[in-house]
């Protein structure tokens, strides 16, 4: 005789449980692989990029990356070349000013490195007229006829 019971299968759960498990299942794989339209193909089509499409905007930014690091790279030497102008400047000026501070352009430069305004005033108060032009106009002058 068949018990009134529902019959279990072999996980423990009845048949009745195992088949809306199965259903949820079922319509979860069906969601996953879903046939789409022709229109929506089309419309997902024209929104995503084609490979070219994707090259050319790589191919853009790091045209861009290339072009800041150069500029990046331009702006170091010209702080380098701002920097050997203003000590062959400051060693000229103190052969004819002061011989004995020849020595220590390499002390002020440390001192007043980044500072240049600070120096120049600094020199322009003990050196008044004498004291010669540190600003980036009088470098931008010089600079094409300077050999670094």
């Amino acid at each position: 005789k068949k018990s009134a019971a529902k019959s279990r299968d072999t996980t423990g759960m009845t048949r009745g449980n195992q088949r809306e498990v199965d259903r949820a299942r079922a319509q979860a794989r069906a969601a996953k692989h879903k046939k789409t339209s022709k229109d929506e193909n089309k419309a997902r089509a024209k929104t995503a990029l084609s490979s070219a499409e994707i090259m050319r905007q790589k191919q853009v930014e790091a045209e861009k990356r290339k072009a800041a690091e150069a500029e990046k790279k331009a702006k170091a030497e010209e702080k380098k070349k701002y920097i050997k102008f203003i000590r062959r400047t400051l060693t000229d000026f103190y052969r004819m000013e002061a011989p004995d501070k020849v020595d220590n352009v390499g002390k002020i430069m440390e001192k007043f490195a980044g500072k240049w305004a600070r120096l120049q005033k600094g020199l322009e108060k003990t050196y008044a007229e004498k004291a010669p032009d540190l600003s980036d106009e009088a470098f931008q002058k010089v600079k094409t006829k300077m050999a670094f």
